[in-house]
């Protein structure tokens, strides 16, 4: 290879968890690889700010107000034949064309599927010489995510490898890794540590609420709204993520119980999480997978169909995690966590642990800069 090898990561706006997995990608990389360069894209965004900015609009609007109809969109899309090609296969050809002729990688790598698409076409077509491979975060395989033109995928579980079996997709090309977060959770902080940096009371149960990268999504308002009628003491951190309206609201309205923190966007999710007892809110994959990491027993309240149901399935079944349906249970639920009445939050707690994959984005890591030193040539990136 010429010059410091390079690796392009495209990933979508659409949900904060495969941003989130392209981030701790690059980090993972930067200390497998500390002399590799990594390029990480908003593909959607790259190609037209305007179509990412009403298409997340449409997106956020139809799981909020309609995720029954998200839920019949995800069905329909996922018996498609991977044969038939997707709207979005064309979507920014051109534009990737121009950012690998900028970029110049070894390897190219989607954490989403429309651009590990459109990159695996372009492979087929013998226009792009470098491997491409794929990351999927989630507990489940949609069909978007099978192209015949893809060298490599990662995906979390075994389950899912299976799927993509049954899907057509080769078994040597698919490698189990986790769910790649951030290597920070490789050493999680002491419980006690983490709360006196959080200025934490020590003594008192701490439940950690987060609704991912957009609050409204979670009904997170509700959440709050329930749990404030514990009568347990304990300290409720709330992490609205960049949903600064959400923040704006919960603030307004239980800002002045003495129990309730807000937060924003914050950088040091792995202290909350080693700080907190129980973590309520939404399945996100990357979340649960965080939550894993630090032996933070979960539950989970509205989940989205597709995806997140998938999601949910696979920590319920697994032990860490419940699944609740109402904010009645919800309430019921926290109260024997944090009593552990029956025993419940130390089966949840040992149920998280034995899912935990700290190392999943280091694991990556290894496996594709082994790829990009296999397949990228270094001086051919798109075809003339």
């Amino acid at each position: 290879m010429t010059g410091s090898p390079r690796i392009l990561i495209l990933s979508a706006g659409y949900g904060a968890g495969h941003l989130q997995a392209a981030r701790a990608l690059e980090a993972a990389i930067s200390i497998t690889r500390p002399a590799w360069e990594t390029h990480v894209y908003n593909f959607i965004e790259l190609v037209s700010p305007f179509f990412d900015l009403v298409s997340r609009y449409f997106y956020l609007s139809l799981v909020r107000r309609f995720p029954r109809c998200y839920g019949w969109f995800y069905r329909q899309t996922d018996k498609h034949l991977r044969e038939q090609g997707y709207v979005l296969d064309s979507l920014g050809r051109s534009a990737l064309k121009g950012l690998l002729a900028e970029v110049q990688p070894h390897l190219l790598v989607a954490t989403f599927p429309t651009p590990g698409r459109v990159a695996a076409t372009l492979r087929l077509r013998g226009e792009l010489k470098v491997p491409v491979a794929m990351v999927l975060t989630d507990h489940t395989a949609h069909a978007e995510w099978v192209h015949p033109g893809v060298d490599l995928y990662l995906v979390p579980d075994g389950g899912v490898r299976q799927t993509l079996i049954r899907r057509g997709v080769s078994p040597g090309k698919i490698e189990v890794i986790g769910v790649p977060i951030h290597p920070c959770f490789a050493a999680v902080p002491d419980r006690q540590v983490a709360r006196q940096r959080l200025g934490l009371a020590g003594g008192q149960p701490v439940i950690l609420v987060m609704g991912g990268g957009f609050s409204r999504v979670a009904a997170i308002e509700e959440m709050c709204a329930a749990l404030r009628h514990l009568t347990l003491p304990l300290q409720v951190l709330v992490v609205t993520g960049r949903d600064k309206v959400v923040w704006r609201r919960l603030t307004g309205r239980f800002g002045q119980d003495p129990r309730f923190r807000f937060y924003g966007f914050v950088e040091n999710v792995v202290e909350f999480m080693a700080a907190a007892d129980l973590l309520v809110g939404k399945a996100g994959a990357l979340t649960l997978a965080e939550a894993a990491a630090a032996g933070l027993p979960v539950i989970i309240y509205r989940c989205l169909p597709g995806q997140e149901e998938a999601n949910a399935l696979y920590y319920v079944r697994s032990g860490g995690a419940l699944w609740v349906k109402s904010l009645e249970e919800l309430v019921c639920w926290v109260t024997k966590v944090l009593r552990d009445e029956d025993g419940v939050g130390s089966s949840l707690r040992q149920g998280i642990k034995q899912l935990a994959r700290p190392e999943a984005a280091k694991a990556a890591a290894a496996l594709l800069a082994g790829l990009a030193e296999k397949g990228g040539t270094g001086r051919e990136w798109v075809a003339g």
